[in-house]
């Protein structure tokens, strides 16, 4: 039975327009956002983003001046809360680390029934400032339905609001449409021809943008949260060695370096690694490079965590399994342990599926049954996506 996508929508066409017109001044203000309005002249409308802050979807509201429902993680849509949202605005929920047909055919059905859907199809806020893989299957939803595309582009918000960031930063973001395409063009088109636009069009890389405009990204302790990005040395090459504090980074192998208002990493020891895109590559080409040996390592830790919280997920509700838990990382599995014995493991290879929330949520589909890992404080979600991929023989994108 499908769903009744058209309930409350002029309701929700109406908190939009209240937003819009009574807020979103406010917001233009609050997060230094320009844009350039263009008239988006087909219907319905798939739109398409690159993602980097949690003020993306606001900040869209407002550049498009049009009405459509979100694609939006099924977490922001529990409790109290998510039920106020729900009733405000209705988005399309996506459960992280969990099969997406039942988003995929939730978007077909807003779409047929005429109603604009907007999506972020990398399902991630970018960690290094670099646009994250987009799925394939994005392409193909052009085939089930007649629709035309959007694609938009995000300038800037990286750097206001890195995703491994503890602390606000100000300065200038900026929204514009890339291309619009009807329902024809695409129409004409193969699902891979789709799918070649829609990456070209939402590629971006931070810090492309920032050697052509060179704008500052002030604020206090600009490095503190950092090392859940920088999981890896790329001078000693270890695992959980890098720390910071203030604007400082520093790891036990002496290396240091500060993390300046426009958002490069300046020491003389990681010259080559002086910004989080570049980081991060080098952190991806290792981890391809030592996965044999890093398969191999089963003897012995080659990572860890302390002082996390281990949930299981039934019907998107939770229940604490254990708190204060350690995890080890081994090359072909993750140990769980805490208190009375509790000892629990993780194939890598029996993960089917791995989804990250903010900074402090890990989420596991294990055997057809979903857990989550989390730390309040926050823990380095992408060492362990990044590991499932490569040691799972899976592309790390």
């Amino acid at each position: 039975m499908k769903n009744d996508v058209r309930k409350g929508l002029l309701r929700h066409k109406f908190v939009y327009h209240f937003l819009r017109y009574l807020i979103g001044w406010l917001l233009i203000a609050m997060r230094n956002f320009s844009y350039e309005y263009r008239r988006i002249e087909g219907k319905p409308v798939l739109i398409l983003s690159n993602h980097n802050s949690d003020f993306d979807p606001l900040l869209m509201v407002i550049g498009l001046k049009k009405h459509f429902k979100f694609v939006a993680s099924a977490n922001i849509m529990s409790g109290p809360v998510g039920k106020i949202i729900k009733f405000l605005v209705g988005p399309i929920p996506r459960s992280k680390g969990a099969s997406a047909d039942e988003t995929v055919q939730l978007i077909i059905e807003n779409l047929n029934a005429g109603i604009d859907v907007a999506m972020f199809p990398e399902g991630n806020k970018s960690w290094d400032g670099a646009t994250c893989f987009i799925s394939k299957r994005t392409a193909e939803i052009f085939k089930q339905c007649k629709c035309g595309l959007v694609t938009y582009r995000f300038e800037g918000d990286y750097l206001r609001s890195p995703r491994w960031a503890r602390n606000p930063r100000k300065g200038k973001i900026y929204g514009h449409v890339v291309n619009e395409y009807s329902c024809e063009q695409l129409d004409n088109m193969s699902t891979d021809e789709i799918y070649e636009i829609i990456v070209r069009d939402l590629d971006a890389d931070a810090y492309a943008y920032q050697e052509q405009h060179h704008i500052p990204y002030r604020g206090e302790n600009l490095a503190e949260g950092i090392e859940n990005l920088t999981y890896l040395c790329p001078v000693c090459q270890k695992f959980d060695t890098i720390h910071a504090k203030g604007n400082e980074i520093s790891c036990d192998c002496g290396v240091k370096a500060i993390y300046d208002e426009y958002g490069y990493l300046r020491g003389e020891k990681i010259r080559k690694w002086n910004n989080t895109i570049k980081w991060n590559r080098f952190q991806k080409n290792w981890l391809r490079k030592h996965r044999n040996s890093l398969r191999r390592q089963a003897d012995f830790p080659f990572s860890q965590d302390d002082e996390l919280h281990l949930y299981k997920i039934i019907n998107n509700e939770r229940t604490l399994l254990k708190d204060d838990i350690k995890v080890q990382i081994y090359g072909d599995r993750i140990l769980l342990t805490g208190g009375d014995g509790f000892a629990m493991t993780f194939q890598w290879d029996q993960i089917s599926k791995i989804g990250m929330f903010r900074n402090n949520s890990l989420y596991l589909t294990y055997h057809d049954e979903r857990y989550e890992l989390n730390k309040p404080a926050g823990f380095s979600l992408l060492k362990y996506f990044s590991l499932w991929r490569v040691l799972t023989g899976k592309e790390l994108y």
